[in-house]
């Protein structure tokens, strides 16, 4: 692999064979999409209404498994904007002072911690205490101890932490792991991936 345009032919080559895989994974898996979804849907309050919120709340109106039903800010006209947009009730909305009263709402199962990543410890650990389940952005939290102290907060609830990061989990990053591991790439001095990298591989015509 002596110049870019190796580099770049054999890492497209690599991408279009990630993507035929993942084309046969949804092949495979088309039945199951087929049946309506019957089972619990999660009712879930998001934390923090910025930009990445919003995409979620988005994602969610298609979402068959979890539902929008409660907001947590600190701003009321995002509270209001939000309410109208997604016909949340005034009861599930709350500000980041009051929100541990979600405690006694039987409507909100779930709470998505979407804020900055200084606050995730002490308002997973909120949520915990308040009994309900906690997903959380990644990054978790700053430190491996505040990390442990939202594990063990949400054990002692006994409710579910989910952290918001499953790249790692997906074939294709598994696919990538295996090829770099296999020295498929030749030595590997950086690497970073996202659409704009796709979208390079792309223009360049491998």
């Amino acid at each position: 692999m002596n110049t870019r345009r190796d580099f770049l032919r054999n890492i497209g080559a690599s991408a279009l064979m990630l993507q035929l895989n993942s084309l046969s994974t949804f092949a495979d898996s088309s039945d199951d999409n087929e049946q309506p979804y019957q089972g619990k849907v999660l009712r879930v309050a998001i934390m923090g209404l910025g930009g990445y919120g919003t995409r979620v709340a988005e994602a969610m109106k298609d979402c068959t498994k979890a539902k929008l039903v409660g907001v947590i800010s600190g701003t009321p006209s995002k509270i209001k904007d939000w309410q109208a947009k997604y016909n949340i009730y005034e009861k599930n909305c709350y500000n980041y002072e009051n929100f541990d009263q979600v405690k006694n709402n039987p409507d909100i199962d779930a709470i998505y911690v979407i804020t900055p990543n200084a606050l995730h410890h002490s308002q997973v650990i909120r949520a915990a205490n308040a009994g309900k389940h906690a997903i959380c952005e990644k990054p978790m939290a700053l430190n491996a101890r505040e990390g442990q102290e939202m594990i063990d907060a949400c054990k002692k609830a006994d409710v579910k932490l989910l952290v918001g990061y499953r790249m790692h989990f997906e074939p294709r990053t598994l696919e990538v792991l295996r090829m770099r591991n296999a020295g498929e790439f030749g030595k590997v001095m950086f690497s970073r991936g996202n659409v704009v990298l796709k979208q390079e591989i792309l223009n360049s015509g491998v």
